[in-house]
């Protein structure tokens, strides 16, 4: 009974065995897979993010000479600024300009109808010829008196009188030779020329009409822009720097740059210091005088000012945006040969134009870094993007 029941599950049996068989031997193809994975060369891994070198702009620590300037807000102020009016009451018949036209002293503008003062002046010169022939009888008049005189020939009071015609005469003709000047006076104004150098402003009246001696307004404005100068003002506290900066050199520079303070407009010097600081803003005014041949400068125009007061000759420095503060004081990151990062305290100085002196902590031609400081820290490894000069 029992040989039976063995070959009836021998089939099973067999499919069991099978199937052990099968995971067993994949089993032993995944050991080797594995091994084999583990034996061979290694796959490259991603560096730490502690281990990528940043990308740093640097600048190199220089010696050289560097100043220091005081900085205002100024505003361009013409030396001279002329309201062209009429000194006589009449038409205004022509006008020699266009507006924004620069002129040059003496040039004729505009002139205004000139008959009746030819006219006056025509009266005035006929009243002074009538007095000199007036004078000219009475002179000859006495001539004859006191001739007659000597010869007792007249009585005195006669020869006084005659006198007293010529001395009357000779007064009437001063005062018609007044009259005549002024006349004359009066006739060149109908010609109304450039009293300087300069650029003619927007026209306020036309051709045409009548124009009075004590009109406000006036005919237009005249500029003078070749030289011109910039206004502007420092703290009462800044001006024994300045004294002892004009002790020292009788010239100091001036420099006017834009409102963006990026680029410089022109260059000049120092013209005057006004006598009085102002009280309620505790400011002394100065004023500065630029050539502006290229007309650069307009007038009310606001400008950045740098005046010049001291002259470092010989000293290191370094771009400003390299300077860090830390609870130790100012420091920047020196890059050295292995091109890593080094923490340094320094000691710094006077700034001015973007350049900070280093009095020490820092030798000649060593780099600092100027962009990229911000994921930086000591020891850290760099990539030299930029070298700035």
């Amino acid at each position: 009974m029992s040989l039976p029941l063995i070959a009836g599950h021998s089939p099973a049996r067999k499919r069991l065995i099978l199937i052990a068989a099968a995971l067993l031997l994949a089993l032993v193809i995944g050991l080797w897979l594995w091994l084999k994975g583990n034996n061979g060369p290694a796959a490259p891994r991603p560096p730490e993010y502690g281990q990528i070198p940043v990308a740093v702009s640097v600048a190199a620590a220089r010696i050289g000479p560097l100043q220091r300037d005081l900085h205002a807000l100024g505003t361009i102020t013409p030396l001279a600024q002329v309201t062209l009016r009429s000194r006589v009451d009449g038409e205004l018949t022509k006008l020699h300009f266009t507006e924004g036209q620069a002129v040059v002293q003496g040039q004729l503008l505009a002139e205004i109808d000139p008959r009746p003062y030819l006219t006056a002046l025509a009266a005035a010169e006929g009243e002074l010829a009538r007095t000199q022939a007036l004078l000219d009888n009475a002179q000859a008049d006495l001539q004859r008196y006191r001739k007659l005189a000597r010869q007792e020939s007249v009585a005195g009071q006669q020869l006084d009188t005659a006198e007293a015609q010529v001395r009357g005469f000779t007064a009437q003709r001063q005062l018609n030779r007044a009259q005549v000047a002024d006349a004359e006076r009066l006739l060149s104004h109908t010609r109304i020329v450039a009293p300087q150098d300069g650029r003619i402003g927007l026209r306020r009246i036309d051709a045409g009409n009548h124009v009075r001696a004590d009109d406000a307004t006036g005919l237009t404005t005249l500029v003078q822009t070749m030289p011109i100068s910039a206004i502007f003002s420092i703290s009462e506290t800044r001006l024994d720097i300045l004294r002892k900066a004009q002790a020292k050199t009788a010239v100091l520079r001036v420099q006017a740059w834009d409102a963006d303070d990026r680029r410089v407009l022109a260059e000049g010097t120092l013209e005057a210091l006004d006598n009085q600081i102002q009280t309620a803003s505790g400011t002394v005014r100065l004023r500065a005088r630029f050539d502006n041949a290229d007309e650069s400068l307009f007038p009310n125009q606001f400008v950045n000012i740098r005046l010049a007061v001291v002259q470092q000759d010989s000293v290191i420095s370094i771009p400003s945006a390299a300077v860090q503060y830390g609870s130790e004081g100012s420091f920047v990151f020196v890059i050295g040969q292995d091109k890593r990062a080094t923490r340094r305290v320094l000691q710094l100085g006077q700034a001015n134009a973007g350049r900070v002196v280093v009095e020490s902590g820092l030798s000649v031609a060593e780099h600092v870094v100027v962009e990229g400081v911000d994921r930086l820290h000591d020891g850290r490894d760099v990539h030299i993007v930029e070298q700035q000069s």
